[in-house]
């Protein structure tokens, strides 16, 4: 089978859990024979806004030969950073580009990881074929342009009416920065101690939900998220199935919007080894190492908060 997969790019100039999930699948697939591929959203250029796919040869990862294709001059590419240039994320383009990508390379089946720089005539053109589209719900970025629907330590109340939805987005980058952190130049200094320095005061700030907007537009600007929202649902309605990685990722997409068929199939980690040992700690104390941002979404002051709540007070956190 040939299997085309759309993603954010490779590691190292992408990483996170949808990068490695994606990674894993592709090399499980390559080692059962299957001919697997990734398209993934590049460079955008200031002044050359045509729009093509780019062969970029063969990524090798765990002995295993990955086909790597760049679209050039694909949608911004938001991350958890917000939008506020809504026309820029809706453009449709690369209708011919796309069209002769799917016939030179005839893949059975896309699996779309997110929805984040992607055209929808690459959807039309591969329906046009007949060619069957599978999605996975990594995150809530089609119901919420911030991705986690978390803020300022609370869940969004706020998701039917979007009226939070401005002051979520206050912090988001522009089309200039964007387009540098889809630069080649940027994925080969990603990885400097400065770029590094940098990029942590900037998520530091950012997480820390401190950053607020204008009251007086929160209406206005709530109609235009709805409509972001609606143009990301038409996407989704293109998929033939939907994956699910949890019954609580399900219950969330579903009450935004009506999908097609769907399974929910637990993700893991392919690399994952029980190390597990026992330990006797003499002084008593339970030892806590958090590797992660300053933000609440992933959990650790939550943890913190509740452990101290009930009486845990001999805990090191490091």
């Amino acid at each position: 089978m040939k299997i085309l997969h759309y993603a954010l790019g490779f590691p190292p100039y992408r990483s996170g859990g949808l990068t490695k999930m994606c990674i894993d699948l592709m090399v499980q697939q390559a080692k059962e024979g299957h001919q697997v591929a990734m398209l993934w959203p590049g460079r955008m250029g200031y002044i050359k806004k045509l729009v093509f796919v780019r062969k970029r040869g063969h990524t090798v990862l765990k002995d295993q030969k990955l086909q790597s294709f760049e679209i050039v001059n694909p949608l911004p590419v938001p991350f958890d950073e917000g939008i506020t240039a809504f026309e820029a994320f809706t453009i449709n383009a690369g209708r011919k580009a796309y069209e002769a990508f799917l016939e030179e390379i005839s893949p059975d089946v896309i699996h779309f990881h997110t929805l984040m720089g992607l055209h929808k005539n690459l959807l039309e053109m591969a329906k046009a074929k007949g060619i069957k589209l599978v999605f996975t719900a990594h995150d809530f970025f089609p119901i919420c342009s911030k991705v986690t629907m978390f803020r300022q330590g609370r869940m969004c109340s706020h998701v039917e009416d979007c009226t939070e939805c401005a002051a979520c987005n206050v912090t988001a980058l522009n089309l200039n920065k964007i387009r540098i952190l889809q630069s080649p130049v940027y994925r080969l200094l990603k990885d400097t101690a400065i770029i590094k320095k940098l990029r942590k005061q900037h998520r530091d700030t950012y997480l820390s939900g401190s950053a607020t907007g204008n009251p007086s537009q929160a209406i206005e600007m709530a109609e235009a998220y709805k409509k972001l929202r609606n143009y990301y649902y038409s996407l989704l309605k293109r998929m033939d199935v939907i994956h699910y990685n949890s019954t609580v990722t399900k219950e969330v997409y579903e009450s935004a919007f009506e999908l097609p068929d769907n399974y929910v199939i637990g993700i893991t980690h392919g690399d994952i080894a029980d190390k597990r040992r026992e330990k006797n700690f003499s002084d008593e104390k339970i030892h806590i190492r958090y590797l992660g941002a300053q933000g609440e979404g992933k959990g650790f002051f939550f943890l913190r908060r509740h452990l101290m709540n009930y009486g845990v007070n001999r805990i090191i956190f490091a």
